[in-house]
């Protein structure tokens, strides 16, 4: 919203009750139109009535959230940069990976499986990766390398009241990157590539969630054979206009398309892409909403940069936690911030990537030094946050 406003854009926003709390009072929301549900198309149409308005009242009709791109393509239809076919092929992973497939675009084979007793076949084709078929996050998502890990699968789904559809994909080798940019008029502007601290599908396990920002001038064949998969995929997915979070698997000389979403990385990505490539993917994305200008200026860093995404130690309700103020006060951090306050709940800190309580992006000379240094704030945030 600020960076629509920094346009010189009056912005009013969709928003559920809650939201609205957290930005009501501040200067860059014209108005709010409340919802209690801001991916469903005819309450967002008929709240929008309610205050006089329609979509074509507006310029532009735009959203950065994962599961609202379908319904901001539909009520916008050509006031919105992404149209309704490519807003299902970002957010369906069935249709997503069926089209890359289709342009010869290396990328794991998948199925549709109804339901949970259709999963019973997939026991003695593992491994595999169990997923919804409209996920995001990790959320509901397993790896199952034997039989016991997929009945665990199975057990989970029915605790957590998820019985499909399922999507069912086979299982990439490789060290899972991400890969951050923007395209205007189908042409790829800018991509930054940085490496996964571990794969993300591990981070049931507990491991550290986060990644590495990789330096152009340090990897030009990793750049030159992941532009090369980003232009094609995005061009495969009709993706011509605005940001991309994209997902790739790296083993040796060979390069999976993993997942690709039409929207800013979630955590500290965006904040990451700023300090290591000195670009500012909201604002990039904003001027898409008004048609360029191009192209993109990157100012890389000289440093390594990283994030992590932090977890409290156990469950409860926190009674401590560290401030903005304390984050910046640690050796090497760029920018931190507590994603909660006192009294909140953790019930689950290991349920999806974005379940996390804290956050932080960090610099240092070298990888190793950021990881190093990665891993050292973790500590100290698990230790300083108390749950009672």
């Amino acid at each position: 919203m600020s960076a629509l406003r920094e346009l010189g854009a009056r912005v009013w926003c969709v928003a559920t009750p809650d939201i609205y709390a957290r930005f009501g009072d501040q200067a860059e929301v014209e108005s709010a139109v409340l919802v209690s549900d801001c991916t469903d198309v005819e309450e967002i149409l008929c709240a929008l009535q309610r205050e006089g308005l329609s979509p074509s009242d507006f310029d532009a009709v735009c959203s950065q959230q994962e599961f609202s791109l379908v319904a901001t393509a539909l009520l916008g239809a050509e006031l919105s940069p992404i149209k309704p076919l490519t807003a299902a092929l970002l957010r369906d992973k069935y249709l997503q990976k069926s089209r890359i497939a289709e342009a010869d675009i290396p990328v794991a084979g998948c199925r549709i499986h109804p339901d949970l007793a259709a999963l019973d076949s997939v026991s003695d084709q593992l491994p595999v990766v169990v997923k919804p078929i409209l996920g995001a996050s990790c959320a509901n998502t397993y790896v199952a390398w034997d039989t016991q890990e997929f009945g665990h699968a199975i057990a989970e789904f029915r605790t957590s009241g998820f019985n499909g559809p399922f999507l069912v994909e086979e299982f990439v080798t490789g060290a899972e990157h991400h890969v951050d940019g923007i395209v205007r008029d189908g042409e790829l502007l800018f991509l930054g590539i940085s490496r996964y601290l571990q794969n993300v599908i591990e981070l049931r396990s507990g491991v550290l969630s986060g990644s590495i920002a990789l330096r152009p001038v340090l990897y030009p064949s990793l750049y030159e054979k992941v532009s090369s998969l980003a232009r094609a995929s995005l061009a495969a997915l009709g993706h011509r206009d605005g940001v991309f979070h994209m997902e790739v698997f790296v083993h040796g000389d060979e390069v999976t398309f993993s997942e690709c979403a039409g929207r800013v990385g979630g955590g500290p990505i965006d904040q990451l892409v700023s300090a290591h490539f000195g670009v500012d993917l909201h604002l990039e994305w904003a001027k898409t909403m008004f048609g360029g200008p191009g192209p993109v200026t990157a100012a890389p860093s000289g440093e390594v940069h990283g994030y992590a995404l932090l977890m409290a130690a156990g469950t409860g309700t926190v009674r401590a936690i560290p401030s903005r103020a304390e984050f910046l006060a640690q050796d090497g951090v760029v920018s931190g911030r507590p994603m909660v306050g006192v009294g909140y709940r953790v019930d689950a800190p290991t349920a999806a990537s974005d379940v996390h309580i804290g956050e932080v992006v960090v610099r240092g000379a070298t990888e190793d030094d950021v990881v190093k240094r990665l891993h050292e704030i973790n500590e100290w945030f698990r230790a300083q946050v108390v749950l009672g």
